[in-house]
């Protein structure tokens, strides 16, 4: 059997593999001519992956800022409830006799002094 079909295929395989890296084959088919366009596209292309990538990091960063808020939020929660907790006039007056303070609750109202 001939195998000769084999061999043209390979060579014209490896005589286009030399034209594309020569660059023969993009003058053969006139793309000198849209060099500028090309380069154009070009630098459209890495714009776009450039701020893609920028956009995808600045949501993660958005993400964990989410998180850590919601933490912060729970933890303001809890000291807010222990302020009050600790602000109520009997926890007051508790701690206070625990210190061992003779301070107590007004048992009348102020009175309001005049300074001439």
């Amino acid at each position: 059997m001939s195998f000769d079909w084999v061999k043209r295929v390979w060579k014209s395989i490896g005589n286009a593999f030399r034209a594309l890296s020569r660059g023969e084959f993009l003058l053969s088919i006139g793309a000198h001519k849209y060099y500028m366009h090309i380069l154009y596209l070009f630098v459209l292309a890495w714009i776009s992956i450039l701020l893609s990538l920028k956009v995808d990091k600045t949501l993660v960063r958005v993400e964990e800022n989410k998180t850590v808020l919601r933490d912060l939020e729970i933890y303001h929660a809890e000291k807010e409830a222990e302020l009050v907790r600790l602000h109520s006039a009997s926890t007051t007056v508790k701690r206070l006799k625990q210190l061992g303070s003779d301070v107590t609750l007004p048992e009348k109202p102020a009175v309001k002094m005049d300074v001439k």
